[in-house]
Parts: C-alpha cells; structure tokens; sequence
C-alpha cells in the first residue's frame, strides 16, 4: 500500500469487509461490448430469438453484479457510509450511514441463493424469463395450442377485416377488460434511468475497489486494467481535471495548466451528484428491488 494511499484512506464501511465472489470487471470482452452497445446508442428494446428485453442485456448484467455485492455485504453485516462531513482534524461532524439488507420480497424468482456463486451467464440461462416479453406471432392450428399462461391472451380476428378495424377492436377491448400493461406485471423488474452501461461499470468497478481498500484512487484511475474508462471524448483519460495556479508550476508554458484531480472523480464515481446516482445509491436502490434508481428514496437522509 503506497504512503499516498495512506494519507487519502477513510472507510467507505463502519468495519472491514472482505469480497470473495463480487470483483471489479477489467477492459475486456465484455467492456469491449458495453463500449459497442453504449457508442452505438441502441434503442431501449433489443430482439433477440423471438424475445424482446425492454432494455439491452449489459443492463441486465449490471444489475445483477450489483445484487451479487449486496449479497455479499449483507452476509457481513456491513453498514455503507453514504456521506460524512468532518471537523478539523478529522474529527467527524456528521455521518450518513444505510446498512446493506436485500429486500428478498422483491426478488421473487430470481434464486437469490444461487446468485453469490453464479456467473451472469450461466444465471441468465434459467431467468431470462423475468425480463422477456415475446413477439406477437400468428398460432399454427397444427402445431400450437390456446397457452394457459396468464401472460399470454389469444384473440381470434377476421382477416378480412381491415387492419386499421382490427386495431380499433383491440383498443376497444382493453379498454373494457384491460388486458394489456396490467400495473405491475412486467414493471416488476422495470429499470428506472437511463442506462450508460459503462459509466455504471465504473461506478461499480469503483465501489469494489475502495471497500477492499488496496489501491489508491491515482491507482484505480491509472491501472492498466483499465477499471474505470472514459465515456467522454472530452474526458479521454477517464478522470477529472482542476486548474491550478499553484508555485510549482509557475513557469509560463505550465501555469494554470490542468492537472488530475483522482479523488474528485472517484468521490462522483461513488456519492454521485446532483444529476446522477453514486454507486452506492445504486447498491442500496438495488437492495430495496430497484435498478438504476429507487425514485421515493435519495439515501442521503438520516
């Protein structure tokens, strides 16, 4: 642990914890993929084999690692420290604390006790199910039956019958049965927020590697792991920049000249701002059943 480390530390938990299944995600394939799908701006809903996600699958992938580490710190006890505000000396003026407890009520099929030693991957297999809704398709009479799934609703139509009609019936009949969009049954696991799939694997990334509390924020943002990228071409370094005006650098071709400022980019990365959500927001959204955001609470109240 570097001295620099040392003099910046401060606890992120009221104790210790140690991370055994939850680990911050190095560039890699699926950086590379989270790149690809957030540079080419993809609409909300994605087909795929017949099913239509509401939201691209790295949506989906996220929220599950974030479950994964609030398990994790549910199993320990841990007591996340949202915000702390300090007197001279460090003495601790005021302190904003939520402790880390998974509302399983809220994660009905999702087999939370599988998840810890689960890959998204293999999870996903056996649960995509929770977030899929299937493409409207013409039932064949020799191979298909009328579906008990109370998902699912046959209607018979005329084909004959012009298609601006058939429209109107069906219209006409939700509105006196109310078969479609029924409160509750596909928002269940509905995403609130806009979804930047690398700018929330940065705030992941972030949040793993300062509660195991070995590198330094210059580490974190400079490791050749790549664990926090840019996603500004504005911001191609991946980290913040303050101008100073500081005598070190009073030569002409260096005053005023942009230095990095780590600790503010890892603070935004991890408490948020007044725009978005810190991982930590996330990480207690996630454990009241909420992804990206719970909209009734803000976390940051005592």
């Amino acid at each position: 642990m570097s001295e620099n480390h040392k003099s910046e530390t401060y606890r992120h938990t009221l104790e210790e914890v140690k991370l055994v299944y939850s680990k911050a995600v190095a560039k890699g394939r699926t950086s590379k993929k989270i790149l690809e799908v957030y540079s080419e701006k993809k609409k909300k809903s994605s087909v795929i084999s017949g099913e239509i996600l509401q939201k691209s699958i790295h949506s989906y992938r996220l929220w599950f690692r974030f479950l994964k580490l609030a398990l994790e710190l549910e199993q320990q006890g841990t007591v996340i420290i949202m915000r702390e505000e300090k007197k001279v000396k460090g003495v601790v003026r005021r302190r904003i604390t939520q402790k880390v407890k998974v509302n399983h009520s809220k994660y009905e099929g999702w087999d939370l006790d599988e998840i810890l030693e689960s890959t998204f991957d293999d999870w996903w297999k056996s649960h995509r199910y929770l977030f899929v809704d299937e493409i409207t398709k013409v039932l064949d009479a020799s191979s298909d039956s009328i579906s008990e799934d109370s998902n699912h609703l046959t209607i018979q139509i005329d084909t004959r019958r012009r298609l601006v009609d058939v429209i109107q019936d069906i219209r006409d009949l939700n509105a006196r049965e109310k078969i479609f969009n029924v409160k509750n049954k596909r928002d269940k696991f509905s995403i609130n927020g806009r979804v930047r799939p690398l700018v929330l694997q940065n705030r992941y990334n972030a949040l793993v590697l300062k509660l195991e509390n070995e590198l330094s924020n210059e580490e974190i943002l400079k490791h050749k792991k790549q664990y926090i990228r840019a996603t500004d071409a504005r911001n191609k370094d991946g980290y913040q920049t303050q101008k100073t005006s500081d005598e070190r650098y009073s030569q002409e071709h260096l005053h005023n000249r942009e230095i990095p400022n780590y600790g503010a980019t890892i603070h935004d990365l991890l408490s948020g701002n007044s725009k978005s959500y810190g991982a930590k927001q996330i990480l207690m959204s996630v454990c009241d059943g909420y992804f990206i955001k719970n909209e009734n609470k803000t976390y940051l109240e005592e």
